[in-house]
């Protein structure tokens, strides 16, 4: 379970995902892979998940889904 990742595997889990949804490979799986990263802590992956619902990139617009992640990246900041 990423819960018990150090924060260095955090960042390169978050990084890795980043990566692949920019390069439009498996998003769905970086999608799954970032919220698990953001639910261990990792404010970054929070923000970015926020950004996404919140345009609608990758994934379907969600303003619910990206106002949690947001309140996520607060509380982790």
């Amino acid at each position: 379970m990423i819960q018990s990742i150090s924060h260095h595997d955090l960042e390169i889990a978050y990084a890795n995902a980043v990566n692949t949804i920019q390069s439009q490979m498996n998003f769905q799986d970086a999608v799954a892979e970032l919220e698990q990263v953001a639910r261990a802590g990792h404010g970054k992956a929070a923000m970015f998940l926020a950004e996404l619902y919140y345009q609608g990139f990758r994934v379907e617009r969600d303003s619910l889904k990206a106002q949690y992640w947001q309140n996520m990246a607060t509380m982790q900041a």
